[in-house]
């Protein structure tokens, strides 16, 4: 069986030979589609309305088209290119988006006086950063509960995956399951962030047990918030114009946004998911459906709490949480790992 992004039926070929093809392709798959959104860019900061939409349209009728012309076999690599052409796509959308809605970021100045750098340095920046740090307004607001040193956290958090890892507890339980999966995510971010970002740049994540809150894990006080702002323009902003359009009340427009922009999310996760999903109906549902929930759930918890404190909404923050993860884990069939394959899709390998 074939989907999407592959050409062949699971074989008996060499996955080193098969890896070694497909690598140059998704890497020329993602440069290509991202030297586009340079180009785009480069027109958004230069105020060239016209061709910033053009370069735009041709760079998501890129990343759509990839699917035909960069195949990719091997179902890692698979996941790991719609990841990069996803990322891709969602920050053209943002951008377009924002010329539309009259948003669109600027250089930020460290004083009145200072020269912005080149339009081709902005473009550039614009491109690499998820978080968009250079620019104002700047539309991620991290709100970190207190100083902490990060590269200490990080230890922190290797050293209690590892001791969850090797403690007598199944490993096949879905709560155990759900727990790493959760330190691997900031053990694997935070480690690829810390010796990459700038002197200024923020921290992805706040330690994650100083969440007291599914507001204050999603909003970015704990949890990492890279893709807030294409959630914004993308999806919260006109979904909550449209509920206002017609008549709903603020808290439920506010509401529906919200809701909206953990769906693009679960979209985002899914599509990444998808090309290691064993059931990929079944792994979308559960994927977008997490996803939704937590929306669903932060949302509620606002209305009901507000911005009062309590180890009783903490305790239930992550007592949902967990749950709700444990479920997302156990509805989801990947692959064992790769020394445990016997499934042909990973680069048609079959050991042991």
């Amino acid at each position: 069986m074939t989907v999407a992004g592959t050409t062949s039926q699971p074989g008996g070929e060499d996955p080193v030979d098969i890896a070694f093809r497909d690598v140059p392709r998704a890497l020329w798959c993602i440069l290509g589609c991202f030297a586009l959104l340079y180009i785009a860019n480069y027109h958004a900061v230069a105020r060239n309305g016209r061709q910033h939409v053009f370069w735009s349209v041709v760079t998501l009728a890129a990343v759509v088209s990839s699917h035909f012309y960069a195949t990719v076999d091997c179902r890692p690599l698979l996941a790991i290119r719609n990841c990069g052409i996803f990322c891709c796509f969602m920050k053209c959308l943002d951008m377009l988006f924002r010329q539309f809605q009259n948003a669109p970021l600027t250089w930020k100045l460290p004083k009145p006086s200072s020269t912005p750098p080149p339009l081709y340095q902005q473009a550039f920046w614009l491109t690499l950063e998820l978080r968009y740090e250079h620019f104002t307004p700047n539309p991620v607001r991290v709100r970190h509960p207190a100083p902490f040193h990060e590269p200490t956290q990080w230890v922190y958090h290797l050293l209690f995956y590892a001791a969850l890892t090797l403690s007598p507890l199944p490993q096949s339980w879905a709560v155990v399951k759900a727990l790493k999966l959760l330190l691997q995510i900031y053990i694997i971010w935070t480690g690829m962030h810390l010796p990459l970002r700038l002197r200024d740049t923020a921290p992805f994540f706040a330690p994650l047990y100083t969440a007291d809150s599914l507001v204050g894990f999603w909003n970015g006080r704990v949890w990492h918030v890279a893709f807030q702002s294409p959630c914004r323009s993308v999806a919260m902003v006109p979904v909550q114009t449209a509920l206002t359009a017609v008549g709903a009340p603020r808290s439920v427009a506010a509401g529906g946004g919200v809701i909206a922009a953990f769906a693009l999310m679960g979209v985002f996760h899914a599509y990444i998911g998808w090309a290691v999903m064993r059931d990929s109906v079944r792994g979308w549902s559960v994927v977008v459906g997490f996803f939704v929930a937590n929306g669903v759930a932060t949302v509620v918890e606002g209305a009901v709490w507000g911005r009062r404190r309590s180890w009783v909404r903490a305790a239930m923050a992550w007592g949902f949480e967990i749950a709700l993860a444990s479920w997302a884990m156990s509805g989801v069939e990947f692959p064992g790992w790769l020394w445990r394959v016997h499934d042909p899709r990973f680069c048609h390998i079959s050991v042991l």
